[in-house]
Parts: structure tokens; sequence; C-alpha cells
């Protein structure tokens, strides 16, 4: 209880629990009070004095004397914040494999009368133009019908990317080098967007084994975000550190992600740019992200509140028989 709760015995012991334990806690237990059995409370959210909120599986029974007469409660309080961290990883996991069995099947069967249509739409614009008396307000049609099957065809690849997890060939990876090469990428994006970067990466930073092909896509996802998260200029901040392991963080000034969608943000196909005159999200960049992040045995969580910006963290392993001074 002293770790979990971060207060020191000498400091509870002889208070009342009302000025230990949060009102929540307090109005759980006495709920209880005078009931026979045992009782439980499953995922509780006990809030800390410091403000941090721990989930725990609470158990309370009654304390009997030796003639079992009832002269107290004895409450077993199990911290299962980490166990339930890891479940809900567990369960993205899951979805993720899931969806991408679906995705192959869908995307290869999407992808022909795709090609087709693009085809012969490309077909009718060129004979319409080599024609002079071609109606011209066909050709604008043709030119969206085209338009319109790329981006189809692009969200199509996107679930092909999304389910190819074996042919991925790892090897010594610099996370600086994919960073820089992704930003360069986008550094006009960011110049007309008026995006500022602040560049934080460590020097000598110790290799990973990675794909930069994928771990650039993972970047190039969480930068496009934090732009579209700013659409009226802002900072990004990328920085990387060594702390056991290898560190990324992604931080941006926008407006933040509200908590009913910070727990979705990994869902295939779920997404908040439903903004009037922004171009809509497919919905696959942080479900891709987040299934290339776990191929490099690594983890992804975010922090963010509205209008307080969002921060990704990303954490690798070392490149075995890497040495770091």
């Amino acid at each position: 209880m002293e770790a979990m709760y971060a207060l020191s015995r000498g400091e509870a012991i002889g208070q009342a629990l009302r000025a230990v334990f949060p009102f929540e806690f307090i109005e759980a237990l006495e709920g209880f009070r005078g009931e026979q059995g045992v009782h439980h409370l499953y995922k509780f959210l006990l809030t800390t004095r410091a403000g941090e909120q721990r989930q725990a599986n609470i158990a309370v029974a009654p304390l009997l004397s030796r003639d079992f007469v009832p002269v107290g409660r004895i409450v077993l309080v199990d911290d299962i914040t980490e166990r339930v961290a890891l479940e809900n990883q567990l369960a993205q996991s899951d979805k993720l494999s899931s969806i991408g069995l679906l995705a192959a099947g869908v995307a290869h069967e999407i992808n022909t009368p795709l090609a087709v249509i693009s085809s012969y739409a490309q077909m009718l614009s060129k004979q319409l133009r080599a024609e002079a008396r071609g109606d011209a307000r066909l050709g604008p049609i043709l030119d969206k019908i085209t338009q319109q099957s790329f981006r189809a065809a692009e969200i199509a690849n996107g679930l092909l990317n999304f389910s190819r997890t074996s042919t991925t060939e790892f090897r010594s990876t610099d996370l600086n080098q994919v960073i820089r090469d992704t930003l360069s990428l986008l550094e006009h994006q960011f110049k007309t967007a008026q995006i500022l970067v602040d560049l934080d990466l460590a020097g000598e930073l110790p290799p990973i084994n990675g794909n930069p092909g994928k771990l650039q896509q993972v970047f190039l996802n969480l930068l496009l975000n934090a732009k579209e998260a700013m659409p009226g200029g802002g900072r990004v901040r990328v920085a990387t550190f060594v702390n056991g392991h290898v560190e990324a963080i992604v931080a941006d000034s926008g407006s933040g992600i509200s908590p009913e969608h910070l727990k979705r943000i990994y869902d295939p196909f779920f997404t908040t740019k439903n903004v009037p005159g922004f171009k809509r999200g497919t919905g696959l960049g942080l479900a891709v992200s987040y299934g290339i992040i776990q191929e490099h045995a690594g983890k992804i969580h975010v922090e963010s509140a509205i209008g307080a910006g969002t921060t990704f963290h990303l954490e690798f392993p070392l490149l075995r028989n890497s040495v770091h001074a």
C-alpha cells in the first residue's frame, strides 16, 4: 500500500479512512457495512493523494474474534494497473490480427476492379482530349473518377500494408536517420502550414533492430497527424534519447485528443478527421503504426488533453550486443 498509494505507513496509521482515501473509495466501503460475507470491487479506480489513478481489485471481508463476533473489517487491495494495461495491449493485438486477415482478402478483391475503373476512365479522358468536338463537361468528371479510384486504391494498399507482417527484413537501424529522412519529406508541407520543428536528437544513439521503411511510415503517420491537429500552425518537438532502450517522442502543440477518443485511436478505421473542409482520414494510420511498433518488439503510448497538444512516446529495445557509453 505504501508503494501503490505513495503514502508511508507512519503517515497513515492513526488517521481516519476519510482523511487518507478518496470519497469514492469510502462510499464503496460504507455500502458494505453491516453486510455478511466477503464483498468485491473489480477494477476500481483508486486516486492517490498525488493525483495518480490506479486500478485495483478490492476485497472486503469481516474481521472476526475468536468467538466469531465481527470486530472490524479486512480490506485487501490488489493493484492491477499494469495487468489491465497488458490485457488492453493483448486485446488490441488480437483485434489487429483479425482485421489484418480480413484486410488482405478485401484489399486484393478491391484492387482489381479499381484498376479497371481507373484505366477506362483515363482512356476515355485521353480520347476526349483528342477529339476536337468532345464534350468539355465530361473531362472534369472523368478526372474526378480517376482521382477517387486512386484514393480508393491508396486505402486498399493501406490495408495490404496493414496485413503484411511476415516479410519485414530487420537490420541495424539508426532511428535518428529515419527521423531526419522523414522530416525531409515533410519539410515543404510543414513550411507551408507554418509549423516549426524542434529537433532534439541524441548524439551517438545506439542502433535498434528494425526496418527503416516501416519505421519511416510510423513517423510519417505521427507527423502528419500532428500537422492535421494544428491547422493554424504550431510547433512539433521530435526527440530521441536512451533510457535502457531507445526512446523517441513526437509532441505537437495542437488541439489534443478527447478522453473518449484516446482509447480508440489505434482501432482500424477510427478517425477524428471529420472536420468540414479537411481531408477525411481513413483511420488506418495509427492502426498500421501500432502493428509496426509491435513487430519491432516496441511500445507506443500517448498523452493528450484537449487544448494541450498530444505527445506520442515510442520505445524500442537496443540492438543485441550494442554498447552505449
